[in-house]
């Protein structure tokens, strides 16, 4: 609206040229009523208003306390200050639906980069910390969630009768807390990524595979590790495994475990060129345990006609009734560390934890009867059931759609996993190359590694540190294939994390051979090689 202060002023500024255009002539003697203003100078531009204030890191992360997000709640953010082994970030805690718990680390510094960290067991807990030392150091946004549950990462009984918790854990719940983190991560740096990773094991590597096959779009590479990608057949194999532990006479000690695990090494171990504790040429070593048979009664230095046939029972396919494949079984190696806690179960009472799982996934799963024997479990009773447990929680090898958007994927395994058999990462990858129409169109995308000597995840007597994550992102964003990268494993003391030994890391299916000189603890002794 126009000032009427500056309307009186015009119109009166105007009657001195009125009154001249009606007396005609510039002689015209009536007075001049208001005089002409001397002219002014133009005033000085009004001064710009001062700049906004720019939000600390630790008024940008408290503001993420107690708010809604992307159809979550976010209960809590805290600044953390900067330590020895990590910068500072912003610690966000969430949840979903009221079951779905997640975190998210946002640093201060930040690579315009996402990781995500992949769960294990049934999940229950987070755990964020990457697998590669350069997911910890390297300016990532991290995340990591809980599957959808909390509680023992052994107890499956949450998935009785609940549809909920078996979508999130079997394939919902990395999908739906990776698209909550997009929006946390826009709200904080005003951007997207420009590029997600996903790192995971065991179930983690299950997790992997699910988001390259169901979500194909949500990483743009991808770092799988011993993945337990079928659910449903590989804890078949746990409960055979038990029946056989459990049959009469049937049960192995500590010591026959031992036993078994330096006949190994005896008869493998210098396969690779040099005896050096490690048995790195896997596909060469064919271990029968009748060459330990009892031939005067039983003894701690043999085995019994029953324990043999409870080893071969692990080391074997497990196969259906029409003898169709349901598990290539375990190869032989690193018994002595393994099979206490995984198969006997001596180091932990008793009970293996592979019967544990395999028992979940029956009483909770299949059956939906937590008092059922599962010793008397058979699956052709249940082939109903397995089949449709395995639409939920078991991933395909279909990977086109992944590798069709540019992704890039690194599989892994140890050889002396007695959690998930590395044969059954073998045949992950055989299948892709079928389903994706031929081993080029894989290796284009894909490479396999075997970790001799590792145990699963990690441990074991091989070398079990490797950056995988660099690994993966030079490919995807620089096209060097990780096989080409000169990539080592290390083994690190405990105490000082100085590496006492380490090997290249070979793709599969080459080992690393020793030479026949040099330093028998270092990388540049060995070279990748085929059996």
């Amino acid at each position: 609206m126009k000032n009427p202060l500056s309307m009186a002023r015009c119109a009166l500024a105007c009657i001195p040229i009125m009154l001249a255009a009606c007396g005609g002539g510039g002689g015209s003697n009536l007075p001049v009523l208001f005089p002409t203003p001397a002219p002014t100078s133009t005033p000085p531009p009004a001064p710009a208003p001062a700049p906004a204030p720019v939000a600390s890191a630790q008024e940008k992360c408290t503001a993420f306390a107690g708010a809604s997000l992307a159809g979550a709640s976010l209960k809590d953010a805290k600044l953390v200050a900067a330590a020895a082994d990590s910068a500072e970030y912003c610690k966000v805690t969430g949840t979903l639906h009221g079951t779905l718990n997640f975190e998210v680390h946002l640093p201060t510094a930040w690579n315009n980069k996402l990781l995500y960290a992949g769960g294990g067991g049934w999940d229950g807990s987070i755990n964020i910390t990457p697998i590669s030392p350069s997911g910890s150091t390297a300016g990532y946004v991290l995340v990591a969630s809980d599957g959808g549950r909390q509680g023992d990462a052994l107890d499956a009984s949450v998935f009785l009768n609940n549809s909920a918790a078996q979508a999130d854990f079997g394939y919902l719940s990395i999908h739906s807390v990776n698209e909550v983190t997009k929006e946390i991560v826009r709200q904080r740096y005003g951007s997207d990524a420009t590029f997600s990773y996903f790192e995971g094991c065991s179930n983690g590597g299950r997790e992997a595979l699910i988001q390259a096959t169901r979500f194909p779009n949500d990483f743009d590479g991808i770092v799988v590790r011993a993945p337990a990608y079928s659910f449903t057949e590989l804890f078949q194999a746990f409960v055979a495994n038990g029946k056989a532990l459990a049959a009469p006479g049937g049960q192995l000690s500590d010591a026959k475990a031992s036993l078994i695990g330096k006949t190994v090494a005896a008869q493998c171990d210098a396969l690779d060129g040099i005896a050096d504790g490690i048995v790195s040429n896997q596909a060469a070593c064919a271990f029968d345990p009748a060459v330990l048979r009892c031939t005067a009664g039983d003894a701690e230095t043999c085995l019994t006609d029953q324990q043999i046939a409870t080893a071969n029972t692990i080391y074997s396919e497990l196969k259906r009734a029409d003898s169709t494949s349901v598990y290539p079984g375990w190869g032989p190696g690193g018994e002595n560390l393994g099979w206490p806690l995984w198969v006997t179960g001596s180091a932990i009472g008793g009970t293996g934890l592979q019967f544990m799982f395999g028992s979940g996934l029956v009483k909770y799963w299949v059956t939906g009867d937590p008092a059922f024997n599962v010793l008397g479990f058979d699956p052709e009773l249940y082939s109903a059931g397995l089949r449709l447990a395995a639409t939920t929680l078991d991933a395909t090898p279909d990977l086109r759609s992944f590798f069709g958007q540019g992704g890039k994927m690194i599989l892994a395994h140890g050889t002396n996993d007695w959690a998930i058999s590395y044969k059954g990462s073998i045949k992950y990858f055989n299948d892709v190359a079928t389903a994706v129409g031929g081993a080029s169109t894989r290796d284009a995308s894909m490479e396999f590694f075997l970790q001799p000597g590792v145990q699963h995840c990690s441990g074991g007597v091989g070398p079990d540190t490797v950056d995988l994550v660099d690994a993966v992102v030079k490919w995807r964003e620089g096209g060097a294939k990780p096989s080409a990268q000169s990539i080592v494993a290390k083994k690190l003391d405990p105490a000082t994390k100085a590496a006492t030994l380490a090997r290249p890391l070979c793709q599969y299916p080459t080992f690393p051979k020793y030479k026949g000189s040099g330093d028998a603890n270092s990388a540049d002794s060995y070279s990748c090689q085929g059996s």
